[in-house]
């Protein structure tokens, strides 16, 4: 259960971030050069072709790459450019946002001498991606494009499994596109002793995981109602985020708690989906959102 709750506490963690980054980003004014939510809808096609030529590539990097140093590349460009985003807007509140940059890569180069840091960097980097999306999409573009990463993350499980396979090659690689935690079990196991079937305990590392967009998308969503409804009231778009935050995660506690016992590989998009509307609906029903 250890690892559970660690993953839920970095996943509430990145909500907490994500809260004080998008603040910064939209009431304190940092964005103000931004069109915020006015990206087109052909804008929203071609960034789904790019994102669907990204998965293509990296399918072919998995498949036919066997070295490390464009995977190291990779991780260091996206970590670079993700976390930049959160560096300056905590920066903004205390004065360091000119140092974004120079933070940002330092996580980036400890992340390749320490890869210890690995779910530090990983979530701050969902926390960033979140942020950039939530300055682009509106409220119905987000709607959209939630619903259509979860049918992708389904088909991607459960159809062609290659989902499956790049999750197994970043975890063995280390790579902070996902969080994880380790704990030991106890488990069952039957052995032969004296050409008798014997049942024995073992205890057996155990590993769980949680993809980086799983933390990325659902924030993204929940920064963009942030976003409208600070317009009206900033306590209102507080407690907002709060209600769609609880939902998301205790939406996640299921989906993590499922996946520890019946020893699975599940999509976690399409249920963290659903928490993270009923959330948004509970607001609007209780009058949080007007």
């Amino acid at each position: 259960m250890r690892a559970v709750l660690e993953l839920l506490a970095l996943f509430i963690a990145a909500q907490v971030v994500g809260l004080v980054v998008a603040n910064a980003f939209i009431v304190g004014g940092v964005s103000e050069q931004v069109s915020l939510g006015r990206f087109s809808l052909e804008d929203l096609f071609f960034m789904i072709i790019g994102f669907a030529f990204t998965v293509l590539l990296v399918l072919a990097l998995v498949r036919f790459y066997k070295g490390d140093f464009l995977y190291r590349i990779m991780e260091f460009i996206i970590i670079t450019a993700a976390t930049f985003v959160v560096f300056y807007g905590v920066g903004w509140y205390f004065g360091f946002e000119d140092n974004a940059l120079v933070l940002a890569v330092a996580l980036s180069v400890l992340k390749l001498v320490v890869p210890a840091v690995k779910n530090v960097a990983a979530t701050l980097s969902s926390v960033g991606v979140a942020v950039m999306f939530a300055m682009l999409l509106s409220f119905w573009e987000a709607v959209f494009f939630l619903v259509l990463m979860s049918v992708y993350d389904y088909v991607a499980v459960f159809i062609t499994r290659h989902m499956i396979t790049l999750a197994s090659e970043f975890g063995r690689r280390n790579m902070s596109f996902s969080i994880s935690s380790q704990e030991k079990v106890k488990m069952p196991v039957v052995v032969r002793e004296h050409g008798e079937r014997v049942v024995k305990t073992e205890e057996r590392e155990e590993r769980l995981e949680l993809g980086t967009g799983d933390i990325a998308l659902p924030l993204m969503f929940n920064i963009i109602v942030f976003r409208e409804v600070a317009q009206v009231s900033a306590g209102a778009a507080i407690s907002a985020f709060i209600v769609i935050g609880v939902f998301s995660a205790m939406a996640l506690g299921v989906v993590l708690a499922y996946v520890k016992k019946r020893k699975l590989f599940l999509p976690a998009l399409p249920p963290l989906l659903l928490g993270t509307l009923l959330g948004y609906m509970l607001a609007y029903v209780s009058g949080i959102i007007v």
